[in-house]
């Protein structure tokens, strides 16, 4: 019988190399998927190395019934579940106070979905309870306080946006923006109202706000009209007049629902 090949030297030092391979790779699997450091209070990275940023206006100048507030809170649990893992969101409405001082009511980062979470180094289940807990329970919580049966004094949408399109949490190094006006889009303030002029273009030209446009190359532009058993104005006009005003923002205005 002949006698059984014994492995050489050659053979173990591989052994031990594949050993020693399969080791680090799996601590550089470990180190890649170490969190950054975030802010205590909105999980944001304190790096600010934001991936994403959606920043919702929801204009306040009539109340919403019942269905509104349902339809809204959908668009903001979409919304939320969309953000990959320190994905800003910020919910903010405009001040007729001071126009262009809109309030920001909520601003925090996701701190990661489970339909994202890596089974190999988290635990989907305690990944969906702690979103629940640190972002969507306090969303809805302060979209609670947005969504009341008030009717604010005036609407200055374009003063808000001019605003938001300026925070620095919202600038090119951010690599996905969107902004989301929940809204009749009825812009109404002291420097130009379409209830005193209509949507005529030429009016909005001699305004001050003509010189005001926001710099928002880049970022994509949904409005969800919010719907009134009346309108002040054909409803597809006022559609095109924000089509062309946001068309020179450099805006990606892609959706009017």
């Amino acid at each position: 019988m002949p006698r059984r090949k014994e492995r050489g030297p050659w053979f173990w030092r591989g052994a031990i190399a594949l050993m020693l391979t399969s080791v680090f790779g799996l601590f550089a699997a470990a180190a890649m998927n170490q969190p950054p450091a975030t802010d205590t209070e909105t999980g944001c990275r304190l790096d600010r190395q934001d991936p994403s940023h959606t920043i919702v206006l929801v204009d306040q100048s009539d109340p919403f019934n019942a269905t509104d507030v349902a339809w809204v809170r959908a668009l903001l649990e979409d919304e939320a579940r969309a953000l990959p893992k320190f994905g800003r969101l910020t919910l903010s409405v405009p001040n007729a106070a001071s126009p262009y001082d809109p309030v920001t009511v909520w601003s925090a980062c996701s701190p990661g979905s489970a339909a994202a979470a890596n089974p190999l180094f988290q635990n989907p289940k305690m990944i969906e309870q702690a979103w629940q807990s640190k972002f969507h329970k306090p969303l809805m919580a302060s979209a609670e306080t947005v969504l009341i049966d008030t009717v604010a004094p005036s609407s200055p949408l374009m003063e808000a946006i001019f605003t938001l399109a300026d925070r620095p949490d919202f600038q090119g190094q951010v690599p996905a923006r969107r902004l989301i006006l929940v809204s009749d889009l009825m812009q109404h303030s002291k420097e130009f109202s379409m209830y005193k002029t209509g949507t005529a273009w030429e009016a909005f030209e001699g305004s001050s706000l003509m010189g005001m446009r926001p710099g928002l190359e880049g970022v994509e532009v949904v409005a969800r009209v919010v719907p009134r058993q009346e309108y002040a104005l054909p409803l597809g006009e006022v559609k095109a007049f924000w089509l062309r005003w946001f068309k020179d923002t450099g805006a990606v205005y892609g959706s009017v629902t």
